[in-house]
């Protein structure tokens, strides 16, 4: 069936929004990105990684995790991604809502590398950074190595690189996979 389009996409976060919920696509610096879905040592090691986090959230009540595929809308940058792990601190829950999604900046970001390894390492890494969250991580679920970004001054500074490790300075948590 097809219906009538009420006004014509001006940017491709306009295409995005006419999507149908679950399209596995991302749009960065207004640019539509179709994505496919997970292997299993991605999804295996994102579990293993929400488990350990919520768990200790959970006992925190330091804010809410929320685990892919869910959209987050950097509106003023173009862009609409769907980060593997987002991580919002209690004080800053307003950027949840009412249509149920993220509308502005996360506090922390976890993204397990797929075979695009450049969107995650590089045009990511870069929106984040514009749009201030304050600590980014990627992990690779070949080697288990995370690489971590600090928020220092409005510009990400490497925090560390280890395999198999996680640490957060911001939600004063760390442990091993």
């Amino acid at each position: 069936m097809v219906t009538d389009i009420e006004q014509i996409p001006k940017t491709a976060l306009d295409v995005f929004r006419t999507l149908p919920e679950g399209t596995p696509c991302e749009v960065i610096d207004n640019v539509l990105y179709m994505s496919p879905a997970p292997k299993y040592n991605h999804q295996r090691l994102l579990g293993i990684l929400f488990n350990k986090i919520s768990k200790y959230i959970e006992v925190e009540q330091s804010g809410e995790i929320i685990l892919a595929p869910f959209d987050v809308y950097f509106d003023d940058l173009l862009s609409a991604v769907q980060p593997d792990l987002v991580f919002i601190l209690k004080e800053n829950m307003h950027i949840l809502k009412h249509d149920g999604y993220v509308h502005g900046t996360p506090d922390l970001i976890v993204e397990v590398l797929s075979a695009d390894k450049n969107r995650d390492l590089v045009l990511k890494k870069a929106l984040y950074e514009h749009a201030g969250v304050k600590e980014y991580f990627t992990v690779n679920p070949d080697n288990n190595k995370v690489k971590a970004w600090v928020l220092t001054n409005g510009i990400y500074k490497p925090a560390y690189e280890a395999t198999g490790r996680f640490y957060s300075a911001l939600l004063n948590l760390e442990f091993t996979f």
